[in-house]
């Protein structure tokens, strides 16, 4: 199972208590959970075909106690089935197995996906979405109850109640949700909730379906609304199903003539990362397949007909893909650009998904083909195998310091040359000194030693009386001054810790936060055993200060014009020397702007905590702050501990 991230909640929204909920225990490993439901008999499809006479057996039966399923043709019992879930009847039920598992798992950071699959007025929109569904009426109050909501109401209700419970324990954590739905028409992907609502008569824009840089597939211009409650996401699910295409059929009155996903994108961000807190994200996917058609039975024509055609033709494909990752084979071919379907599926078969198939199946005899080709499809789902990973935002930002260690190779060169040139200067004042001392004639031992001493006094008294001109800030602003023009001899460098270190801003740029665990370069005559670091955390933030938790990188023309907020936030250094650890701080200054300087309150230990945030505002950016943004060292931290 999964592993849970920081601030989990108490379990009471993920705990099962239906009697099945219980006593089935959750498919283990990677494998696609694979559950059946086998609706009750219409009116009228247990009769023989005059109407009279007796009634007549189901040919598929289903035993939800031991989650078989026995077909038979006509009185032969022809093959048994076995899933990990069979349901016959309750609602709730179904959500108690399914919907809490992968509620748990989506909030733990993994990308989890239910999939319904069926022939046409099986109940697979009854299942997923209850009443009112896809192209039945809202306005039908008595049929609109709680037993009969499905499975996505309920998962959505229940997902806001753990996150508002998250949001209560713990301050520091963020938490944005997103929702999108599309529908797969005559193999044309349209976007179901559009910002601007499309014109009577008028068909619809097609989108592309791309791969994005991170391998992932997306579809191009498709629109992300930022949703903040469950009542927000059930009218968007209104909306896009009365945009969603439906029709009547002699076999189902609201028959969905499209295939539909719907996602809800989930980031959990903390303001301060840490080993037991992790930033994660996940897609929770919700896939609405329409049914398979016969055209004897449903006596599709025209536009109707048309629309049949596309949607076995996917269906097709979708099945010979599920057949090629449910093949034991290695070298199979996986037909996934064949059908619009499969391509916008690839991840959630075979890739980085937590799947639960949920196939719908009519018990009579006159659909016993269609309901046993939707046992086989299913019994194949069951060898499937996903890769799923927890999401980890950090491991995106590790990946973009690996890109960077180049730059930060060459900014390590140039720190290098700054101690060299530091050092020459130090030995110059040192061989000057000495040529002083040896140049008197008429000194012996003991009066050269006195002579070295009276220097040594009045070094120590200028250093502590008298600083530098123009280093009246205190610490670094001191410290880093003497350094740069050579005055501070190496007697003083070795009484206390100074360590450097830099980074750039291109994080604010693109709109992303980013922590920085910053190596300290060594700049004091201090020998130490470990490396120090500082961790430092650069964000940005709104006109107003809020947190920006995503937004789409922007260009450097993009950026022009526009105001940048953003704030840093020095959290803490570890590994300082422990005998420098009696007052340490922290400073740090913008290149080009040196005269500026920010302090930290002082701390101590070796692993000292400063907490320290202060905030920037550019009103509007022009190509040279971008290009400022840009550069390899914007900022300079210093750590003087003492």
């Amino acid at each position: 199972m999964s592993t849970p991230v920081a601030g989990a909640d108490k379990g009471r929204w993920f705990e099962k208590t239906t009697e099945k909920g219980k006593n089935v225990a959750p498919v283990g490993g990677d494998r696609v959970t694979v559950a059946v439901r086998v609706r009750p008999m219409l009116k009228g499809e247990g009769r023989n075909p005059d109407g009279d006479g007796e009634n007549l057996k189901a040919a598929i039966v289903g035993n939800s106690e031991l989650n078989t399923i026995e077909s038979y043709s006509g009185k032969v019992r022809k093959r048994d089935f076995q899933f990990d879930y069979v349901f016959t009847d309750d609602q709730y039920e179904i959500y108690d197995c399914i919907g809490r598992d992968m509620l748990k798992e989506g909030m733990a950071g993994y990308n989890v996906c239910l999939f319904a699959y069926g022939q046409t007025g099986s109940g697979k929109t009854y299942t997923v979405q209850g009443i009112p569904g896809a192209g039945i009426p809202s306005d039908l109050p008595q049929l609109a109850t709680p037993e009969n909501e499905g499975i996505l109401p309920r998962l959505v209700r229940d997902l806001f109640n753990v996150v508002e419970e998250r949001l209560e324990e713990d301050s520091t954590l963020n938490i944005k949700i997103t929702m999108s739905f599309v529908e797969v028409y005559n193999e044309k992907v349209r976007d179901l909730l559009p910002l601007k609502p499309v014109s009577k008569g008028q068909e619809p824009p097609s989108l592309d379906i791309v791969q994005g840089a991170d391998k992932r597939i997306e579809v191009r211009g498709l629109c992300q609304h930022t949703v903040m409650s469950a009542e927000r996401v059930m009218q968007l699910l209104i909306q896009a199903n009365r945009n969603r295409q439906v029709a009547e059929t002699k076999m189902n009155e609201c028959s969905s003539r499209s295939h539909t996903i719907m996602q809800l994108y989930v980031v959990q961000q903390y303001e301060t990362p840490s080993v037991d807190k992790k930033d994660v994200e996940s897609l929770i996917t919700i896939v609405d397949l329409a049914g398979s058609e016969r055209q004897s039975k449903t006596e599709a024509q025209g536009q109707t007909l048309a629309e049949a055609k596309y949607i076995n033709h996917s269906l097709l494909m979708l099945g010979r893909a599920l057949n090629s990752f449910s093949s034991k084979e290695t070298n199979t071919h996986v037909p996934l650009r064949e059908s619009k379907l499969t391509r916008l599926l690839s991840e959630s078969f075979g890739g980085n998904n937590k799947t639960w198939m949920l196939a719908t199946v009519a018990p009579s005899a006159y659909n016993f083909s269609e309901s046993t080709s939707t046992l086989n499809y299913a019994s194949n789902a069951k060898f499937i195998r996903n890769h799923a990973k927890q999401n980890r935002l950090e491991r995106a930002l590790e990946m973009k310091d690996l890109k960077e260690m180049n730059k930060k190779l060459e900014d390590k060169l140039e720190d290098l040359r700054s101690k060299s040139e530091v050092m020459r200067r130090q030995i110059e004042r040192l061989r000057r000194e000495n040529d002083e001392i040896s140049g008197g004639t008429n000194m012996d031992d003991g009066a050269a030693l006195i002579k070295i001493k009276e220097n040594l006094k009045t070094e120590l008294s200028r250093l502590q009386e008298d600083p530098p001109p123009n280093s009246g800030r205190v610490g670094y602003s001191r410290a880093d001054s003497w350094i740069r023009d050579g005055s501070l001899p190496v007697s003083n460098l070795n009484n206390m810790y100074i360590g450097r270190a830099k980074v750039s801003l291109r994080n604010i740029i693109e709109q992303n936060s980013a922590f920085f665990n910053l190596p300290l370069t060594n700049e004091s005559g201090v020998r130490v055993t470990s490396k120090a670091t500082l961790m430092v955390k650069i964000y940005p933030v709104d006109a107003k200060g809020a947190v920006v938790t995503q937004s789409p990188a922007k260009s450097e023309r993009g950026l022009l014009g526009q105001r940048v907020d953003f704030v840093v936030h020095i959290i803490s250094a570890m590994n300082i020397p422990k005998e420098f650890s009696n007052n340490v701080f922290c400073e740090f200054v913008y290149k080009w702007a040196e005269k500026d300087s920010y302090k930290t309150a002082d701390a101590s230990g070796t692993n000292p905590k400063f907490d320290f945030r202060k905030r920037f505002a550019f009103s509007k950016m022009n190509v040279g702050l971008v290009e400022y943004f840009r550069s390899d060292n914007v900022i300079t931290f210093m750590i003087i501990g003492t």
